[in-house]
């Protein structure tokens, strides 16, 4: 197949744009299989017109426009593939490409990417939202050959804003190439029991709620741990940790700025447990990673991580401050079990969550959806 990726970006794994990370892997991967793979970004803040980067095994169009030269060249690789691939919403870029698609009859899918949970519509703008939804994006929706979502969850939210009935469900995944899957050892020689959070710092993944949970931690529990927050430092992040510091919590968390490549592995590995205190997410690629590297969790419901529940790798919280703080709790005293959640953590990387396997049920997906249009 012959399958075209269409982004805002360049592709690049080492970002805190989970997108970017996530056509990474399923291009990389698509392309292992044997298919022919176009990605095309789109990057406003380059100053070249145009810039060909290469990734593993693929590599990337990006221009710093839409318009003009720059769609033109699209139409042409439109006119080669057999299917393209949409990501994210609320994005014009995509509006404009679908209707050009239903125009020539070309099969697209559209990824949603956690864009359409009513806390994130609801973040700024909401009435302007919904009548752009009505107005512009609902006919790109009904009119896509397919509409993938990350986890069953998502299905839901969906539903509520199209009247496509093809919405299938492919988790994301991790690249293997990164991890070992060995189960971690814990042993003594942490003077504190050191978890963390790992990516954007933005409002919906709920980090004041984590900060004012350990705040509220018992002294016996706030005085034997340390947290990490690793991730870039925008306008939020800021805001974050001014409020460490009224509460006088520097020495318990520690902000380490981004990390990429072998500085976030070697990171999560010094941790004993991950924390994911999300208002809401499709199981993040940061949970995927700490679950990669063996990691027991701490994840809120709204994580949509509800139908992995039972696989036993990590404790299910609610995203509120008291639920966040019992959670924490919770796994400190349950110390003895964290040998038995890193192999379930372990178990689900390589079952579930990895870019070979989804890779492989996408690539199905679009056989289905060019060979049986709706």
């Amino acid at each position: 197949m012959k399958i075209l990726h269409f982004i805002l970006g360049k592709a690049n794994p080492d970002r805190a744009n989970g997108v970017n990370v996530v056509i990474n892997g399923l291009a990389k991967y698509s392309a292992l299989a044997g298919h022919d793979i176009q990605v095309v970004g789109i990057s406003k803040g380059m100053h070249e017109k145009f810039e060909l980067v290469k990734r593993d095994g693929f590599e990337v169009k990006v221009y710093n426009s839409f318009f003009g030269e720059s769609f033109n060249e699209i139409k042409k690789i439109i006119g080669e593939v057999d299917i393209v691939h949409l990501h994210s919403v609320w994005q014009h870029y995509n509006i404009i490409l679908a209707n050009y698609l239903l125009k020539k009859n070309k099969p697209y899918v559209i990824t949603i990417h956690s864009g359409l949970t009513e806390d994130r519509i609801k973040q700024s703008n909401y009435w302007i939202k919904l009548a752009y939804h009505q107005i512009f994006q609902k006919r790109i929706f009904d009119g896509a050959s397919g509409i993938h979502v990350i986890t069953k969850e998502e299905m839901s939210d969906v539903a509520k804003y199209t009247r496509n009935n093809n919405i299938f469900f492919v988790p994301n995944g991790v690249d293997l190439d990164n991890y070992n899957l060995i189960k971690k050892e814990y042993n003594e020689s942490n003077l504190k029991i050191q978890f963390g959070y790992l990516g954007r710092f933005g409002v919906e993944k709920n980090i004041s709620s984590l900060i004012y949970a350990i705040a509220r931690l018992p002294l016996e529990y706030l005085n034997k741990v340390q947290c990490h927050l690793i991730g870039p430092i925008d306008k939020e992040g800021e805001r974050l940790k001014k409020i460490v510091e009224k509460l006088e919590l520097q020495s318990v968390i520690k902000f380490t700025g981004p990390l990429y490549d072998s500085d976030k592995y070697n990171m999560l590995k010094q941790l004993d447990f991950y924390i994911h205190p999300a208002h809401s997410d499709v199981v993040s690629i940061a949970v995927m990673e700490a679950m990669a590297s063996g990691l027991p969790c701490v994840i809120t419901r709204t994580s949509q991580v509800s139908y992995y529940y039972n696989s036993k790798a990590f404790i299910m919280v609610e995203p509120l401050i008291e639920d966040i703080k019992s959670g924490i709790i919770e796994i400190i005293d349950n110390e003895a079990d964290w040998g038995h959640m890193s192999q379930n953590a372990l178990k689900l990387i390589a079952h579930n969550f990895n870019w070979k396997n989804a890779t492989n049920r996408l690539l199905r997906q679009y056989e289905l959806l060019i060979t049986h249009p709706s």
